[in-house]
């Protein structure tokens, strides 16, 4: 019997790269741009669990702003902008241990990456921190019609892994990686097992997920799920 899981699969702002400041500096000057204000707490307390397109919607209507397309659409083109001229710098790295945990881990399972961003800031630092090679599928904010906490990113993600390894792969034979405690809730809920990260939010915070860990380190990771780097 292969050994559990039979696929990873990843988030991608605050699990592999270190890129939510990236975010928060693209989405305030946005919002400045505008006239709505963005303090980095509440950035921090209310954001990280959407997409681009819900943390605009919350902001607007924190803001008592109304909803219009027109206007969403400005302002999510706007905000990728910023965050391009800053990948441009280089303004970006790896999280500990994820450079090791990928490579490791690709030898003997297929992995992806499903994220709120979109695709061309994700394949943009992929590259930028050389693990592009090493993921089958990349799912993205483009990809999907609800965006995160909602579970059908990572639906989709599992259903094209499974069309490329040739077998279906269920929610119980994956195991997410996810920082965020709105999406860990979700995604558990969807019957995903999920490895919380605390690169965003103190670990106490996790509790919902099966697993937490404070990096993708190796010896923490073994702590919690010793199995996941042995078999790899």
């Amino acid at each position: 019997m292969p050994p559990w899981p039979a696929a990873v699969l990843f988030d991608f702002d605050g699990v592999i790269v270190h890129s939510e400041p990236i975010h928060y500096a693209a989405f305030q000057k946005m919002a400045a741009e505008n006239g709505m204000e963005l303090s980095e707490e509440a950035y921090y307390r209310d954001y990280l669990g959407f997409d681009d397109c819900g943390a605009i919607i919350f902001l607007l209507n924190a803001h008592h702003r109304p909803l219009e397309t027109a206007v969403l659409r400005q302002l999510m083109d706007r905000k990728a902008d910023i965050v391009r001229q800053m990948l441009a710098a280089g303004e970006y790295r790896a999280l500990p241990g994820v450079d090791a945990m990928v490579r490791t881990l690709a030898k003997t399972r297929p992995l992806a990456i499903c994220s709120g961003a979109l695709r061309e800031e994700i394949e943009s630092m992929l590259v930028g921190i050389g693990l592009r090679e090493f993921f089958r599928v990349i799912v993205s904010a483009e990809d999907v019609t609800i965006g995160k906490p909602n579970p059908q990113g990572y639906h989709l993600t599992a259903e094209r892994l499974s069309a490329i390894v040739g077998h279906a792969l269920k929610p119980t034979d994956c195991l997410v990686i996810e920082d965020a405690p709105s999406v860990i809730r979700s995604v558990r809920a969807a019957g995903f097992h999920v490895l919380g990260v605390a690169s965003s939010y103190p670990i106490d915070a996790l509790s919902e997920a099966n697993y937490a860990v404070r990096s993708l380190e190796s010896d923490e990771v073994r702590r919690v799920l010793p199995e996941l780097l042995d078999h790899a």
